[in-house]
Parts: structure tokens; sequence; C-alpha cells
């Protein structure tokens, strides 16, 4: 008799789980990554300040592009990505604070930031020749190599693991990572018709601000139309001569329904605007 009612409980136990997961719209893969722990890396510039706060990005197999988000299908078709090592992906967009430091040596020359501040607001009006040079000297910096995330390396990050639209789920939801002035009720400091201080809505499991908002940021990749000759890895899409490069994410000019991970488009590669940034990747050393 107590054998059976364990059976029943178990049943029962097994249909409010299902009932859970499909009344809140998550997935096994999000639940899997309640038990993520966030965890940090931060090095230092050779004069002893702080280089960007890194997260690190955990393997694993990760969902890429999507399907009948917008009018056009470049984010088709859809396929799987295995991540065979982790990474560190800078939780915010990089800043002008941070920045600023790299183009005070005279490398590269300053960008305006529109009268909206520095400081904390994200980096913008940068060519993507400009971020690489970043990371270079960033790399120089500290010892350790940093360069701009590939499509799929920054995509698996935003998505944090998962398959659907959004990290946390398929419907758009005001405020959590995206502020659509159309809609009203954004987050204080989101509202402008600007750029907003890096790291004010919230971080997705990974540890990531600002995925699909804030500023469009460059990836390593040539742009191509669609991802029919995706390799299925990390390694960026490389084309001899490329002249535009691709940015991920949404930014503060768009609004819903444009809004998701899978988003992709292609600018110059020496185009400069006030809604394009980037993020740094920096490489982990395997231990032998």
């Amino acid at each position: 008799m107590l054998a059976k009612l364990k059976i029943k409980y178990f049943f029962v136990s097994i249909i409010l789980v299902g009932v859970f997961v499909g009344f809140f719209d998550i997935s096994w893969s999000s639940l899997k990554l309640t038990n993520h722990k966030v965890v940090y890396i931060q090095d230092k510039l050779t004069n002893g300040e702080k280089s960007p706060k890194m997260v690190i990005i955990p393997a694993g197999v990760g969902t890429i592009g999507g399907e009948n988000f917008r009018s056009f299908q470049n984010e088709a078709p859809i396929f799987k990505a295995k991540i065979e090592s982790p990474y560190a992906l800078s939780e915010t967009e990089v800043t002008f604070e941070q920045y600023d430091k790299f183009c005070k040596t005279g490398i590269r020359s300053c960008p305006s930031d529109e009268g909206w501040g520095r400081g904390q607001q994200p980096v913008v009006n940068i060519s993507w020749f400009d971020a690489i040079a970043y990371t270079k000297w960033l790399s120089n910096e500290t010892g350790n190599i940093y360069r701009l995330p590939s499509e799929v390396e920054w995509e698996y990050a935003a998505r944090a693991g998962t398959n659907s639209k959004f990290w946390w789920g398929n419907e758009y939801k005001q405020g959590i990572d995206h502020c659509d002035r159309d809609l009203g009720g954004c987050p204080k400091g989101t509202d402008k018709g600007h750029p907003w201080q890096v790291g004010i809505l919230k971080p997705n499991p990974f540890g990531l601000y600002d995925v699909t908002s804030n500023v469009y940021e460059w990836v390593q990749d040539c742009y191509v139309d669609n991802h029919n000759n995706a390799t299925k890895t990390i390694a960026p899409i490389k084309i001899i001569n490329c002249k535009n490069k691709t940015v991920k994410g949404a930014s503060w000019t768009m609004p819903q329904p444009h809004v998701h991970h899978s988003l992709r488009m292609g600018f110059t590669i020496n185009s400069r605007a006030n809604s394009i940034g980037f993020r740094v990747l920096r490489e982990i050393k395997k231990v032998k």
C-alpha cells in the first residue's frame, strides 16, 4: 500500500512540475540555470587600475538564430552550437570611462558622447576597428588575450544557455533588459531618448547586463545574410576583404517587436553611430 502511495505522489509531482513550467513559460534549460553561480574575474592595467569586470561563461550547447521574428529571415535557420570551453565576457558594454583610458593614449581618437555624458555611459560612435584596437591594448596592458566575441559566443552568452526568444522566456517584458519608450513604464534612468548608464536593468543568469538594449555590439564576424553556412562552432565567419561586420543585440533606438537575442545586422567596417558600442571577451587559459 505504501509503495503504491509513493508511486501515486511521484506522478502527481511530475504533473505539478509540468503545469508550473508551462504556466510560467519556463524551460528545463532555464530551470537548470537557476543554480548557476556567477563568477567574476578582473585584471589590472599596468598603472594598477582595474580593467573591465568580466563574468565566466560556462561551456555548453546553445541555440543560435531565430525564425519569423522579423520581416526578413537573416536570423534563420536556427542551429545548435557547442561551446567546448568557458570564456569570460564583460558584464556590461564597454563604458566611456573604460574606453577613455585607452583613447587618451593617442592610439585612437576619443569618440563623441553626443552630450549624454561619459563615465558609466556605454561608449558609442565606435567603429569595428576602434573596438579591435581597444582589445589589443587591453591584451598588452593585462597580459591576457582580449578580443571581440564571435556571434555564436555572444548569442550563447546573451541567452544564458536557454532556447527561448529571451533569456527569461518567449514574451517581451518591459524593464527587464530593455526599455521601449513608446510603451511607457520604463525604469528610472532608462526612459530618456539616448543610451542609459550600464547595469541599471536586470542581469541575465550568466551575469550580463543590457544584452537586448542600450547599444548594438560589434562582434568578430563578417556579416552574411543568413545562417545557412554556419560552422556550428564558436569560430567567427571570415570573408576575404570583408566590408560589413555584424552587430548583435538591440539598442535604445529599437522598439518592440524587434528586440530579441537572435537579432543581427550588418554595418560597414568603418561605421560609427550613436547606437553602436561593444563588449569584450577574455580568453581563459587552459590548465595543463
